[in-house]
């Protein structure tokens, strides 16, 4: 396969764009020295592998759009965002009023926290993503949290049990972050129809299009069946633009409209763009989905050289017994210029790590065979 995507691409153009905009704030007023440092590339520092981000994107399609784009930063968005939501609609088979662009997915989980916990108890599993969750309980919500089941999958049995007519929101992150986790497709679906004349049920989809059969477990019919379901889907996993921040809301037409007025943020135009081309960019979609693929064998492959308990991920990242102290270990990695991330209750001693490039997961795996064997 092509290394091009590899070296991160031909960055000739957003480089020579980034002289341009350090001479411009240089001759603003600020210094040269801070200009410089504003424009540091991260592969200065250490390797990140503890926020689930994908070091293979941009696509080279994203960052022409941008590059293009600019010129045009004076402006606010206008188009951009119903050019987006049309695409979605389109490939996804709705209408497009069953769409919400928002600025990231993160965005969408703290207005339905919002909407929902101001309205009753919103029930959720425990470890799982906490945005929602967390500013829910921060604007006063009561948050019911159901432990993980012993294979570390939602325990939909038990959160089913836990929603009542207090109840107005059930959250269900699938794959699960951080355990990385998948629920089998038919029971998410029966959990769905059971469970949404009671509350709705938001599934946060940040992985889905990681996963080889993405489409059987995307719930993407039980919006088109009219069910009372908020699917969340981000632009920063498949496409790698976390820090350009564009998600986007699947759902019926009033809930849409009922989530729509809690949007706290403007939408920008170079996101939106470099959105809009990695959509239609199927091809880097399928290569960023195989690198990550390979990262996970990489670091599959080490845990069980080394003998380590691991949840089998279908994500990008993977979360480990590290069989002691995560802080230790991960302060051992950060020696080796490594990010790794953190434990999560109850799992005390189990860690989060990220993929970067496969080149990276390989000087992670042996990182990891030095702490071990060392």
């Amino acid at each position: 396969m092509a290394t091009d995507q590899d070296a991160g691409l031909d960055r000739r153009q957003i480089f020579r764009s980034a002289g341009l905009l350090a001479a411009g704030l240089t001759a603003s007023g600020w210094s040269s020295s801070i200009a410089a440092a504003s424009l540091k590339k991260v592969s200065d520092g250490p390797i990140r592998l503890l926020a689930n981000e994908n070091p293979y994107g941009p696509s080279q399609s994203a960052q022409q759009a941008m590059a293009d784009s600019l010129q045009d930063g004076w402006m606010y968005a206008t188009s951009e965002g119903r050019v987006l939501r049309k695409l979605i609609a389109a490939r996804e088979g709705v209408a497009e009023d069953h769409v919400l662009i928002t600025a990231g997915s993160g965005e969408l989980l703290r207005m339905a926290g919002l909407s929902f916990g101001q309205e009753g108890e919103i029930v959720a599993a425990k470890p799982t993503f906490s945005m929602l969750v967390g500013y829910a309980r921060n604007t006063g919500a009561t948050v019911r949290e159901i432990p993980l089941d012993q294979e570390m999958r939602h325990d939909l049995v038990a959160l089913e049990s836990r929603v009542t007519s207090a109840t107005s929101l059930v959250y269900v992150c699938n794959p699960n972050n951080p355990t990385g986790t998948l629920l089998p497709a038919n029971q998410l679906r029966s959990f769905i129809d059971t469970v949404e004349s009671l509350a709705t049920v938001f599934v946060d989809e940040a992985y889905v299009d990681l996963l080889d059969e993405s489409a059987h477990n995307a719930m993407i019919d039980k919006v088109k069946a009219g069910k009372n379901v908020i699917l969340a889907r981000t632009f920063s996993k498949i496409h790698g633009m976390a820090g350009l921040r564009v998600g986007y809301a699947i759902a019926r037409p009033d809930i849409i409209a009922r989530l729509r007025p809690l949007q706290m943020s403007f939408l920008n135009v170079m996101g939106l763009r470099a959105a809009i081309a990695s959509y239609q960019d199927e091809s880097f979609q399928a290569y960023s989905k195989s690198k990550i693929q390979e990262c996970l064998s990489v670091t599959h492959a080490a845990f069980e050289e080394i003998g380590l308990a691991y949840t089998p991920s279908v994500t990008n990242f993977v979360l480990f017994d590290t069989g002691g102290s995560v802080r230790e270990f991960a302060r051992a990695m950060r020696q080796k210029n490594m990010l790794v991330g953190r434990s999560y209750a109850p799992y005390e001693s189990w860690c989060r790590v990220s993929m970067g490039t496969v080149e990276q997961m390989g000087q992670f795996a042996e990182a990891l065979k030095a702490y071990y064997k060392g």
